[in-house]
């Protein structure tokens, strides 16, 4: 690749982003070239020529890259151009470093060739214009390879410095929203034991953030007193290049004015570390609270089951039962066969009755009850209203009354008084008293 595109597009697009948007074209080629002239970018060879169609060597690269730097200062480039040039930079000073033998090599022809210019000097009529100026090629070689060198190494530590300051800005940012999600925790109301869980939640979120902030300022105060400590290595080996001391006092200048800004972060990053405590703290008594009001759910749902364990038994709806009784007419024994259901619509329900004498069992007479029933622990009280048909065909209406007592969960014993009002023209009564058997399958 010719040096005319090198120059163009890395110089260029880099740095004169905001004068030029386009990729370099013939009519103003020649202008672009003279501006980079002009701004030192690139100062061309010892004999005026630039010699743009020959390939670009690192050396040159290298040389170009920091004195564009230097000529143009570091706050043009956004983040991501600094990451690119930093990583162009870091390739050229490994590429440079692996070409150290050939430097020794340098070294030792130019010692060779001062040996033999003092040898020639006591020779009369010696000629030693071509050794001198072989020499001076070779001087100049080597110069321009240190100060490449050196160049990309202030280069390096400018760009470094100018990266740490985009990543104090990212930490100042975070910490910003490290204090909006931590402001929207503490201006919460009261917070319902329900709402605690989610409140722990975002309180390890707000910690696990807070600890990752700690260790990212701590890397950066590690990165800025590194690059500080080898920039005061370096300044002295600048004393000659005043476009990379320049870049090496950027760096220094902008890694002093980071020192206030990162203790400034330290303590808000304290301060945030104490507001979180003070949160823990407020966790800690709401757990408390919540231990307390749970252990005084439980109790007074123990006591509400027992209540309705009293009130509300648990108890099949569906019976059968089985009485006696004496008739108050003829004085003949009767049995009662019951089939009921008292929870068809809460505690109402129907029962259907069969009773008869134990004599003349089809001389018997069969009813239907509406049934209303209340319980209370082991006892249920009962009573109904319906009417039913003897089987001599006198109809009647009766009411109803019992009160029974479970023996065991499925089986209890009751008590049960009837009225009965006979539709027979004469409105008789009658009035039995029966004892017997109720069974929930």
């Amino acid at each position: 690749m010719s040096r005319l595109w090198i120059l163009l597009v890395v110089s260029l697009g880099l740095v004169l982003a905001q004068e030029i948007q386009d990729p370099p074209a013939a009519p103003w080629a020649r202008e672009a070239v003279e501006l980079l002239v002009a701004k030192g970018v690139f100062i061309g060879y010892p004999d005026g020529t630039f010699r743009w169609r020959e390939p670009l060597t690192r050396q040159e690269a290298a040389l170009a890259l920091y004195r564009l730097l230097a000529a143009y200062g570091l706050d043009r480039l956004s983040p991501e151009e600094v990451d690119r040039l930093l990583s162009v930079v870091k390739r050229l000073q490994e590429e440079l470093a692996d070409q150290s033998q050939q430097m020794a090599g340098l070294k030792e022809e130019a010692k060779a060739l001062e040996e033999r210019l003092k040898t020639l000097e006591g020779q009369p009529q010696a000629d030693t214009r071509p050794l001198e100026e072989a020499l001076k090629q070779l001087e100049e070689r080597l110069k321009a390879r240190e100060e490449a060198q050196k160049g990309l190494e202030a280069a390096q530590k400018a760009l470094q410095a100018r990266s740490l300051e985009e990543d104090l800005r990212r930490v100042q940012e975070d910490l910003k929203e490290l204090e909006r999600q931590l402001k929207a925790l503490e201006g919460r109301p009261q917070v319902e034991p329900k709402e605690l869980e989610s409140l722990k939640a975002e309180k390890e979120a707000l910690k696990a953030a807070q600890k990752g902030l700690e260790d990212r300022l701590a890397a950066l105060e590690g990165a800025r007193s590194a690059q500080q400590e080898a920039l005061k290595g370096l300044e002295e080996r600048l004393k000659d290049l005043p476009e990379a001391r320049k870049l090496a006092e950027e760096a220094q200048a902008r890694l002093q004015a980071l020192e206030p800004r990162l203790r400034a972060l330290e303590e808000g990053l304290s301060d945030q570390e104490n507001r979180l405590k003070a949160l823990e703290n407020r966790l800690r008594a709401l757990e408390e609270r919540q231990a307390h009001a749970e252990g005084r759910l439980q109790a007074l749902e123990e006591e509400v089951a027992s209540l309705k364990r009293t009130l509300t038994p648990s108890r099949l709806p569906l019976y059968l039962g089985l009485a006696g009784y004496r008739g108050d007419v003829t004085g003949e024994w009767f049995g009662r066969l019951l089939l009921g259901h008292d929870a068809l619509l809460g505690p109402l329900g129907l029962r259907l009755a069969y009773e008869a004498p134990f004599a003349e069992p089809s001389q018997g007479l069969a009813s239907l009850d509406l049934t209303f029933r209340a319980s209370y622990g082991d006892l249920d009280g009962y009573f109904g209203v319906g009417g039913g048909l003897y089987l001599e065909g006198t109809p009647f209406g009766q009411l109803l009354i019992g009160a029974g007592v479970r023996v065991v969960p499925n089986l209890s014993v009751f008590l049960e008084g009837h009225q009965r009002y006979l539709f027979d023209g004469q409105m008789g009564q009658r009035s039995t008293l029966a004892f017997g058997l109720a069974f929930r399958p």
